[in-house]
């Protein structure tokens, strides 16, 4: 599949905390995720609501937090559903270290080939981790990964990459990174469905 470079405007997508949403506090971490977020997709609002919530941590280190959020009312009860369905979904990180972007290109790579051994979406992970080493990624800082239904996957790196993979079956591959079946482990995965 191509791969398109993507600005904000074009397609639209952003995030906003409902002003009345509830937070959330990540156990381990000062980080809190809002209940509930608002995405303009296509000229649209959409509201999301938060699946879960978890840490990633690297032998003893807090690495990045990550909460998920799904479209509300998509209908979702278990992790597999939450991988599978095509509607609006996001993957909001938050750094707790600072990661450079070899590193964090090459976790990325590693992590989808638990599930799909090359040669599968060479294509795809090759554009992912190619922006991801581009930049380092600060403590603080923000990772954004939108499932944009029949679309594919828009990246946000800390505002300092902006790209879309217009692949849907990619974007079900990088939320197998945390909820499939060889996953980053079964803390994380517990985590992130905690709220359906």
């Amino acid at each position: 599949m191509r791969t398109h470079y993507l600005l904000a405007a074009l397609i639209g997508v952003t995030a906003a905390t409902l002003t009345a949403a509830e937070v959330v506090n990540v156990p381990g971490s000062f980080v809190q995720y809002p209940t509930a977020i608002e995405i303009s997709s296509a000229g649209k609002a959409t509201a999301l609501n938060l699946t879960g919530i978890a840490i990633r941590t690297r032998i003893i280190l807090n690495v990045y937090t990550v909460g998920s959020y799904v479209e509300a009312g998509a209908g979702v009860k278990t992790a597999e559903e939450l991988i599978t369905c095509d509607k609006l979904k996001r993957l909001h990180l938050v750094m707790e270290r600072t990661v450079e972007g070899k590193d964090l290109g090459e976790a990325f790579r590693s992590a989808i080939r638990l599930n799909y051994p090359e040669p599968a979406f060479n294509e795809e992970v090759g554009t992912l981790v190619s922006f991801m080493r581009s930049t380092a990624v600060r403590k603080g800082e923000h990772i954004y990964l939108t499932h944009v239904p029949s679309i594919g996957l828009h990246c946000s790196v800390a505002g300092k990459a902006d790209f879309l993979i217009k692949n849907p079956k990619f974007s079900q591959a990088v939320w197998e990174i945390y909820l499939g079946k060889n996953n980053l482990g079964d803390e994380v995965k517990k985590g992130l469905v905690s709220r359906l």
